[in-house]
This record gives C-alpha cells, structure tokens and sequence, in this order.
C-alpha cells in the first residue's frame, strides 16, 4: 500500500475542485488552487526518486531565469501568474482520471487461470491499451503483476504490455499526453486528434502484434484473461467525452475529462457498494494513492514553470520564428528531433512544452502541430530508457530498462514511417477540405 499523507492528499483534492469552480467561471479561485498545488509539490518532493528530482530541478531552473529575464525586461507579468498557477487544469485532469482507478478494474480476473498463446496475448495487448487509456499507469502495472504472480514476468510479455499502453498515447483524451498536447498546441480539435489519433493506434497495435506473436515463444506464453463486459466503461467513457463536448462547446476538455472522470467514478461507486464503503475507499484514495503520484505531479508542474519561463524569454528577446510554411514533411521532421530527445533520456513533457512554446504561436494548423506532439509521447516513452514505464519494468520486475530501446528500436522506426504517411494524409485531407 502506497504511505499515507492526508494533509498532502486533501491539499490536492483542494487544487480539483478549486481549479473545476475556476474553470466553470470562478477565476479568482485559480490562485488559491496554484497554492494548494505547489503546497502538494514541497511536500511531495522529496518522495522523488533522483532521476525525477533532477528533471524538475532542472525545469524549474530554466523557467524561473525565463520568468526573472522577463520581469527584468519588463515583460508582462502573466507569465509569473501562469507559473504560480502550475499547470493546473493539466494537473486536475491526471488526478482527477486517477479515480477511475477505483471502478474501472474489477477482480473478475484475479481468480481465473492465466490463458496461454497467441490469441490471449492479443487479448493482453487489446485489454492493456484500452484501460490504459482511461486509468494510464495503473493499468500496464496491474496486468504485469498478474501475470508476475506465478513465474517472472518475460520481455515477450513485458513488450505487449508497454506496445499496447503506450499506443493510447496517440488518441486518448483521459492520457496524460492529451492533456499536455492540448495546452501546448492550443486550437487543436479533440475529434481531430482522437480519429487520426485512433487510427495511428489501431496500426501500432497490429504491427505490434503481428511482430511479437509471429514467434514460437508466443505459443506458450501467458495472457491476461481478458473479457469483453470489461471494456464497457473505457467505451462508454470516451464517448462520454465525445458527446459531451459536442453539447458543451464552451467548455475546456480538460475540465469536461476532469468532470466526467469524478461523475463515473461517483456513480458506479455508489451503485456498487454501500456508502460506508464508498467513504472508505474515497478517503484511502485521497489519503494514499493522490500522494503516491508525486511524480507526476512535480513533472508536469515543472513542465509548466519551464513553459512560462520560456514564453516570458521569448517575448523579452522580441522572438519571431520565421516559419514560411509548416506542413507534414516540416511536421515530420519536427517529430523525428523529438523522439531522438526521448531517446537520450529527456521526457516527452519536456520536449513538447519546449517546442508547444516555441512553434505554437507561428503555426497556422494546431492540429497537425498536436498530433506531432501526441506521437513524440507515444514513440518517446517507447525508445526511452528512462521512461517511467520502462523504469517500472526494471525496478519491479527486473527486466533492464536500456533493453526496451534495442527491442524498441525498429518498431520505432516502423512507427515514424505509419507517422509520415498519417501526417501526408491528414494534411491532403485538410487541403480537400474533408474535416
């Protein structure tokens, strides 16, 4: 069980719902969610492991000599509002998706034998992506503790599961990288991005499966027994979103994800279980598992200090980037830069705000500047050797996190190729005026 911090955990049930009422109009109460947020990321900092604490330091260090360069030229003052704010509709959306975690797994599979071959496996893969998609993290981690239980989890299965979770990346509105995408490349439409989104998934998901079970070892190897019922709620809440949106257009899709999130979460606890019960399970939430997300918390919050500090920079230097034109081989090119970052080790997160800050204000098409954003996520974390999902692998199952970008690598790059023909034929369809 993840260590108790009440005061920590309500600080940040505080940050949901002052951001949600300043989002729904009541702006003034953005700044107390900001203090609310960076109460929970003193506290919390020091449950970083090295690795994370350096990436936010240094986020921090740079986005605070942007904000001090700005305020030394003078610059507006947003900026440092934007810091102190700390990318909070981003960071009530993780927490708030995290609730999910109460209602979206059942123990339906907890007591049945795990199923072997290549159709289980495809299972495996299918299941992972679509619950990762709405729970994130939590579930590749429940799925390779299952199937960790009776003998060490092996890389044919640990590359299902990674394969299959980090394709949600390219179209989930409940993942984390939408969420990041969305602020970074503002415009972009939600629809867009979920249908061309999906269908770069759907192709990963294939090739990801075809080439890890066309082996013999895939004959013997287990799955996660996984049922069709279960992927009810995955479905029924991204339609939620899509339906939602379309009868609230005003409304920002982090705070519709965000409500959502907390709506289905309430609901299905309360149909399912007693209210005491209900109670309980809200306070260990809140009280155990909102803490033990530190670093992500501090991660994004550091992205969104780098992001400030970086426009407060530009707009001190007088910046102009002279961009004639950004269409899908520049969009391409741009995606090629930012896995190769990934891959020596920079977050996703970090690479995004870096480029949303820099391309965003001179791009005409935000769409194709957030789908080029939605892959880097999803290539990223994929090549990464020090992407948390590979570090899970490493330190909870023993498996070299270094390894995943050897056995990544040609995927990868079979993934850039599925990438450029998505961006040509997004762009062609932009131009015969299809969306």
């Amino acid at each position: 069980m993840q260590q108790g911090d009440a005061l920590t955990g309500y600080s940040m049930l505080a940050l949901i719902l002052l951001a949600l009422l300043a989002s729904l109009g009541l702006e003034q109460l953005s700044w107390a969610a900001g203090f609310f947020a960076w109460l929970a990321a003193l506290r919390l900092f020091s449950r970083l492991t090295s690795l994370q604490k350096g990436q936010v330091l240094v986020m921090f260090l740079l986005g605070f000599s942007g904000l001090f360069w700005g305020l030394w030229r003078e610059v507006d003052l947003h900026w440092w509002r934007r810091a102190w704010e700390a990318n909070q509709a981003l960071l009530t959306m993780l927490l708030s998706v995290s609730f999910l975690r109460l209602v979206a797994i059942t123990d339906l599979a907890a007591k049945e034998a795990l199923p072997r071959g290549k159709k289980a496996l495809w299972k495996t893969l299918l299941g992972v992506h679509a619950f990762g998609a709405v729970i994130n993290f939590s579930a590749m981690i429940i799925m390779a503790d299952r199937l960790n239980n009776q003998r060490p989890l092996t890389p044919l299965q640990a590359l299902v599961i990674t394969r299959g979770f980090t394709m949600a990346a390219n179209w989930s509105p409940f993942f984390a990288a939408m969420g990041v995408v969305l602020i970074s490349a503002p415009g972009a439409d939600l629809l867009t991005l979920m249908l061309v989104g999906s269908l770069v998934a759907a192709i990963g998901l294939f090739l990801a499966g075809y080439w890890l079970l066309a082996g013999t070892e895939a004959a013997e190897t287990q799955g996660y027994p996984m049922h069709l019922q279960a992927l009810v709620l995955p479905f029924a809440l991204a339609v939620s979103v899509l339906v939602s949106q379309s009868i609230w257009e005003d409304l920002a899709i982090l705070t519709l994800v965000s409500l959502l999130s907390l709506i289905f979460t309430l609901v299905l606890l309360v149909w399912r279980y007693r209210l005491q019960l209900v109670t309980k399970r809200l306070r260990q939430h809140i009280e155990h598992t909102l803490p033990s997300m530190s670093g992500e918390l501090l991660l994004f919050m550091g992205a969104g200090v780098l992001a400030a500090g970086l426009g407060a920079a530009l707009q001190a230097a007088e910046f102009t980037l002279q961009l004639d034109y950004f269409g899908p081989w520049q969009a391409w090119w741009l995606l090629v830069v930012l896995v190769l970052v990934s891959a020596v080790g920079v977050h996703p997160v970090i690479s995004i705000a870096t480029a949303g800050g820099i391309f965003a204000p001179w791009v005409d098409d935000p769409n194709l500047l957030a789908l080029v954003f939605l892959m880097t996520w999803s290539l990223g974390v994929a090549i990464s050797p020090l992407s948390g999902t590979h570090l899970a692998m490493q330190g909870r199952y023993g498996l070299p996190a270094h390894s995943f970008t050897r056995l990544n690598f040609k995927f990868v790059l079979l993934m850039l190729l599925v990438n450029w023909v998505a961006l040509q034929a997004y762009s062609y369809l932009i131009s015969d005026s299809f969306w």
